[in-house]
């Protein structure tokens, strides 16, 4: 080989390393976005179950101290307790019903972890920005930013929409609604985020969280939907 063959191939190697430093590597979960187009049941080992195992686990389904790989019983378990806490038949088999929810799960889950960067960003009727948002302003941006089909309508609108959902069986990413204004008359919605507890623009506080069995949110309470 040629001395200058030898510096244009190291040249190249060089360029490659350089560019490849530049990208920066995803997270551990970014995989969890993703669904499988393979059923997955148990006896099966696979780099689709380590996925499962992982999404499974950010959920809090999956309580094994480690990534396997295998489907065996506590994987099948752990399915099972998702698909009875998401109205899914609970046979432990993933199939194409099961990996949509659990990816549009952990897509709700990056969604209210970012949507609590919003804190106290003041209300503001009609916005739909950062500079202020309304409840349902709120709602269209966050989706939208998450890339979860969505369009600017009215907390009303948006509760004649998506499945119901019992107050037993809420999930975190569900939407919540209640009647302020006037009784039985839906014009408040926010994000449900686990424990009892909802994320909404108030005029009091901005975006914040509040319990959902306060003395004053209990009584205005109206149901919820689960829309992705």
């Amino acid at each position: 080989m040629t001395r200058s063959k030898r510096l244009i191939i190291s040249a190249a190697i060089l360029v490659s390393v350089t560019i490849n430093g530049m990208i920066p590597a995803l997270p551990a979960s970014a995989a969890s976005a993703s669904t499988s187009t393979i059923t997955l049941a148990q006896g099966m080992t696979s780099s689709s179950v380590s996925a499962l195992q992982t999404n499974l686990k950010t959920l809090g389904y999956f309580t094994y101290r480690a990534i396997t790989g295998y489907f065996g019983t506590i994987t099948a378990q752990a399915v099972k307790d998702y698909q009875k806490a998401y109205q899914l038949a609970p046979t432990g088999v993933v199939d194409a019903a099961t990996q949509t929810s659990i990816s549009h799960s952990i897509k709700k889950q990056l969604l209210l972890d970012d949507a609590m960067n919003f804190l106290h960003v003041p209300y503001l009727w009609g916005g739909a920005t950062p500079q202020g948002f309304d409840c349902s302003g709120f709602i269209y941006y966050m989706f939208q930013k998450h890339g979860i089909p969505a369009v600017r309508t009215t907390s009303k609108e948006l509760y004649a929409t998506g499945l119901s959902v019992s107050q037993a069986n809420l999930q975190p990413g569900d939407l919540v609604f209640f009647a302020i204004a006037s009784p039985a008359v839906v014009d408040h919605v926010g994000f449900y985020l686990g424990n009892g507890q909802f994320l909404s623009a108030t005029r009091s506080a901005g975006i914040y969280p509040q319990s959902l069995t306060s003395s004053y949110w209990g009584p205005k309470y109206m149901g919820a939907k689960r829309v992705y």
